[in-house]
């Protein structure tokens, strides 16, 4: 399996939730993981609110950060995604942001891991076959 990795699935796994053993799983299984660029962003601010509600320390949240880039094999930019992204964004009623990771999932041929539902939702409309 390839992989497209979400900033959500990434902060389960860093957090250590009871969901990450199931993403790590997947990440294992997977020969390939690919993120768009906007990962980077994404992962900052996820972990940026761990720690302004209290629940992560600086340090803890720059050493999970690091940790989150380090299990994406390649990042592609945001700019080789855009066009299809925002054009699907329009057909869909769904932000751009998420497009990305659809857009290069299918480009791609890999499964989206991600915790987030309407994510989900919404690949579940475009494709299912993008869902591990």
């Amino acid at each position: 399996m390839r992989a497209v990795l979400d900033a959500s699935a990434a902060a389960n796994i860093v957090m250590r939730t009871e969901r990450a053993p199931d993403f790590i799983e997947r990440l294992e299984g997977s020969s390939l993981v690919l993120a768009p660029a906007l990962f980077h962003s994404e992962i900052a601010n996820t972990l940026w609110k761990y720690v302004r509600f209290g629940n992560l320390d600086r340090e803890t949240a720059l050493t999970c950060y690091e940790e989150a880039i380090g299990l994406v094999d390649a990042f592609e930019t945001d700019e080789q995604l855009a066009t299809e992204a925002i054009s699907a964004a329009i057909q869909y009623s769904h932000p751009v942001y998420d497009l990305l990771y659809v857009i290069l999932a299918r480009r791609h041929g890999c499964k989206v891991l991600t915790a987030d539902k309407k994510l989900i939702s919404l690949i579940e409309k475009i494709d299912e076959n993008i869902l591990p």
